[in-house]
């Protein structure tokens, strides 16, 4: 029987990625352009000057350090909130518990990003539940939205289920033999947890932590709902650019040099992944 060339069966997907790509370069093109005054026309010659142009931009450079530090605490909270989660989906003994917990992740999933982003803002505002609570105990409102505290929880609430369900399968995939084998040489449950789940599921960890940080990086209802204006990130920072200025070239260089700082980013972490990976590999060998 004669086989099919590996080339045709990857047809559709280099055809989606042609597509993909070719979007990409033409808004790539557009950065090096300029913005024909008073219009929304662009024009040449080619140049650099849009990206010295926000490079040199106080307003970006705040944006980019700002969306970096906003999305790294959203990911650090993920984290702290989301393994227990994961681990509670690989290691609960009761298949009622392990189903309710993906039910919950499945349910936040069906709900769209919108259905989320006012929700968090009914909860989260003036007469919301929580202050009114809180003036029910005789505190003071807090407020929650129109500044980075909306902006974190809505976004933690969004991005715990691509942690939970990236996480919970490198933790299935340690050993329950090696576990308790520790506990058998008299390991306690922390310091079998500390010793070898950690260690082990670490690089499934990272991977989860990837996922979460490129997401929130790229993160633009919420700090546009939750936010109310003063919380700008740089996917705002550019729709901004595109729709208020209508200044096409400077969003896309813009665009570009974001792309490029948020490769950086996860490229180090994917370095840090990879490392690990190969020091434990080299450990079981």
């Amino acid at each position: 029987m004669r086989q099919t060339p590996i080339l045709v069966l990857l047809l559709p997907v280099l055809a989606v990625l042609a597509v993909y790509f070719s979007a990409f370069f033409l808004f790539g093109a557009a950065s090096f352009l300029h913005q024909v005054p008073g219009t929304a026309m662009t024009a040449g010659p080619a140049s650099w000057d849009n990206y010295a142009a926000v490079l040199q931009s106080n307003l970006a450079q705040w944006t980019f350090f700002d969306t970096l530090v906003l999305s790294c605490t959203v990911t650090i909270l993920a984290a702290v909130l989301g393994y227990p989660l994961a681990y509670l989906m690989a290691r609960a003994a009761s298949a009622r518990t392990r189903n309710l917990v993906l039910f919950v992740l499945i349910v936040s999933f069906l709900s769209g990003g919108i259905t989320r982003a006012y929700a968090w803002m009914i909860i989260l505002g003036n007469n919301g539940p929580i202050n009114r609570s809180l003036r029910g105990l005789g505190l003071g409102a807090v407020r929650l939205i129109n500044n980075d505290a909306g902006v974190i929880i809505s976004l933690v609430h969004f991005v715990v289920p691509f942690f939970v369900l990236t996480l919970t399968g490198a933790i299935k995939n340690v050993p329950v033999a090696l576990e308790e084998a520790a506990r058998n040489l008299g390991g306690t449950r922390w310091r079998v947890f500390a010793t070898v789940t950690a260690p082990i599921s670490f690089p499934g960890f990272l991977s989860a932590v990837l996922l979460t940080l490129t997401v929130t990086l790229s993160s633009f209802l919420f700090p546009l709902l939750l936010g109310g204006g003063r919380v700008q990130m740089v996917a705002n920072l550019i729709y901004d650019k595109m729709l208020s200025s209508f200044d096409m070239p400077a969003a896309s260089a813009m665009s570009m040099l974001f792309r490029l700082f948020a490769l950086i980013a996860l490229f180090g972490v994917a370095v840090i992944r990879l490392g690990l990976s190969r020091r434990l590999g080299g450990h079981r060998r």
